[in-house]
């Protein structure tokens, strides 16, 4: 990694500037001509896995929020090189067909500018470059060609799950089954990996790097300098509070959805959608107590998923749902003999964006206001809890649903893609709409929230929109 101080990043112009070093930053970054000059701007250090392992996370921002829904939320972010990749759970599920065009067949949300058949070549990409092991469903998710490596054992539950039903799959994931990585311990430990395992930016560097890129780390990106519709360079203030412009001809925010709304604010880009629709998935824990039926003993802390509110159903008036298997026992039955007869799940409800739930900048930092989560994401919730006895292969001693959890780690909204400035901020490869040599990258862009996890999505739209970048 070539590393540049303050002084020498301001002293040149530079072909590209990147803000943020995780997901929609690297891969972005790693599709872009191999001729330019990049400098990557990242607003915390190096902080190694070694370092993590020994001294914990590292630092996790707080964010300023009012929040009048009635239930706690939070908003995790990581502030290090390599972002949150050093501290995700590797579930890489592709969103389904159905995902991209909400509007115009169920008469919800809006449709996006791009099918499930555009982003397929990107997944294929990402896929090969985080090395996910994954299984079959090709039913579900149709594939050109199969994962780079096969999928995890299965635990004990997920084998008689995806015996009863086409619709339990193996889950796609990017901790390792095979490939450049040691296989995963299956510990369930995965927040930071203790193996090194699981995919992140910093244990792929040499993969995701871009030949003519360069670090600037410790600085932080406050807003884009635009000038008759074209960007000129940012402003940056590194962490002992030196603030200097940087010169170059294109710009990439690939911070997060807070950030990346707070930093076009402060640029004076005047969008009716910047800021709006923040969201994520809710996200309830549920435990499923069974007669016969063990769990445990499969290949990664996620072995299996569950397609069967979500995968072709009716989403006029109730969100989509994901269910997600949970092989690390976070929770085991106290009575003698049936201590594994207890099957972990993870519900992950699609919401509908809503505008009131937005970033807007007070003494120019970002707040957040949350009114929570809509009627449909909770109407998604109660179609489950009706419908899941149906779908599990024995006979139910109990069944435990949590509360809407305080976060799913996703930040997702703000700065939504569509076809136009009337009602989105960037078009289908990412570009403002006000400037097209700005990228605003990340699930900040996302203009309805799928049941699937973001990762994969982000770093597909990622490699895309650099393909815009001559």
């Amino acid at each position: 990694m070539q590393r540049v101080s303050l002084d020498e990043a301001s002293s040149r112009e530079w072909d590209v500037i990147i803000a943020g070093s995780s997901f929609s930053a690297m891969f972005f970054g790693h599709g872009l001509p191999q001729d330019l000059n990049v400098l990557f701007v990242e607003k915390g250090d190096e902080y190694t896995h070694s370092d993590q392992i020994e001294n914990g996370p590292a630092v996790q921002e707080a964010f300023t929020q009012r929040n009048s829904s009635g239930l706690k939320k939070n908003w995790l972010a990581y502030t290090l090189l390599g972002g949150n990749s050093n501290y995700w759970w590797g579930n890489v599920p592709r969103f389904h067909p159905n995902d991209f065009a909400l509007n115009s067949m169920f008469g919800v949300g809006i449709d996006w500018p791009i099918s499930y058949d555009d982003l397929e070549p990107y997944w294929e990409r990402v896929e090969d470059i985080i090395e996910v092991a994954g299984g079959q469903s090709q039913d579900i998710l149709p594939r050109r060609k199969p994962f780079p490596y096969p999928a995890h054992t299965p635990s004990r539950a997920d084998a008689a799950l995806q015996e009863s039903s086409p619709l339990w799959v193996p889950a796609s994931n990017a901790t390792s089954n095979g490939g450049s990585r040691p296989t995963c311990c299956a510990n369930g430990v995965c927040r930071t990996c203790p193996i090194d395992s699981k995919f992140t930016v910093l244990n792929s560097f040499d993969k995701l790097t871009h030949p003519g890129s360069h670090y600037l780390l410790g600085t932080e990106v406050r807003a884009v300098d635009i000038e008759g519709g074209r960007a000129r360079g940012i402003r940056v203030k590194s962490n002992d509070g030196n603030e200097v412009r940087l010169r170059a001809d294109t710009v990439a925010l690939g911070t997060n959805a807070i950030f990346n709304a707070a930093i076009l604010k402060r640029s004076d880009v005047r969008n009716d959608a910047l800021g709006r629709y923040l969201h994520e998935q809710a996200a309830v824990k549920v435990l499923v107590d069974t007669a016969k039926l063990k769990a445990f003993f499969g290949g990664t802390s996620e072995t299996g998923l569950g397609y069967h509110f979500y995968h072709d159903v009716d989403r006029r008036t109730s969100a989509a749902v994901l269910i997600e298997t949970i092989n690390a026992p976070v929770s085991i039955r106290k009575e003698p003999g049936k201590w594994a007869n207890r099957i972990n799940l993870r519900l992950a409800v699609e919401d509908l964006p809503i505008a009131e739930n937005r970033v807007i900048l007070e003494d120019d930092e970002p707040v957040i206001e949350w009114t929570g989560y809509s009627d449909y994401a909770k109407r998604g919730i109660e179609r489950v809890k009706t419908g899941l006895p149906d779908i599990i292969p024995d006979t139910i001693e109990h069944l435990w649903f949590s509360d809407i959890l305080p976060s799913d780690a996703h930040i997702q909204g703000t700065h939504r893609m569509g076809v136009s400035a009337e009602d989105s901020v960037v078009d289908d490869r990412l570009r403002l709409h006000s400037a097209a040599n700005v990228f605003v990258l990340g699930s900040g862009a996302f203009p309805t929230c799928s049941p699937a996890n973001p990762s994969l999505t982000i770093s597909a739209l990622a490699l895309r929109a650099s393909e815009a970048v001559t």
